[in-house]
């Protein structure tokens, strides 16, 4: 967060410089408001940009083996352009190459998700896949692991075989 602001004020006296250049090389004849209007603009442009290019900026950073399961499109009314052109703010990851198996239990399969969101602290957690039942389950700290290989958890999410992570953490169970 702060490096943007940094950046976005850094934009606006980058475009604060070339108002003052232009207007020495018309001989000081632009008018008076151009420089806090350059500000304004640069500052402006630098903000939408930064907004504009997280996504693909932070796919970059996401560790290999994962798989983008989500994502989440941003609009708001103080924002009319983003009616027209939305951007994303959210989304989540699944890592399919460290999926993890159990041989007495082959319909569970284990896998970690990240959770990425604009302004917020990434969230690491583990899920649990059932890709017999099409359920899927978060981690917490009160999940039992059975002797016999299965896990005991709180609360199942009837996510059904057509979730974009299940479908990615079951590929090839059949």
């Amino acid at each position: 967060m702060y490096v943007d602001i940094i950046s976005i004020v850094a934009a606006g006296f980058a475009a604060a410089g070339i108002a003052l250049i232009l207007n020495r090389l018309t001989g000081r004849r632009l008018p008076r408001w151009i420089v806090p209007a350059f500000a304004g603009i640069g500052m402006i442009a630098m903000s939408l940009t930064s907004e504009y290019r997280w996504y693909p900026r932070t796919l970059t950073l996401l560790p290999e083996g994962y798989e983008v399961i989500s994502t989440v499109d941003y609009s708001a009314p103080f924002s009319p352009w983003t009616y027209l052109v939305p951007y994303v703010n959210r989304f989540a990851a699944v890592n399919v190459a460290g999926v993890q198996r159990n041989p007495n239990v082959p319909d569970l399969r284990l896998s970690n998700v990240i959770f990425f969101a604009r302004w917020q602290p990434v969230q690491f957690r583990t899920a649990l896949f059932d890709c017999a039942q099409g359920r899927t389950a978060l981690l917490e700290d009160n999940a039992i692991f059975n002797d016999d290989g299965t896990i005991s958890v709180s609360r199942w999410d009837q996510t059904g075989l057509d979730d974009p992570a299940t479908a990615a953490v079951c590929e090839g169970s059949a």
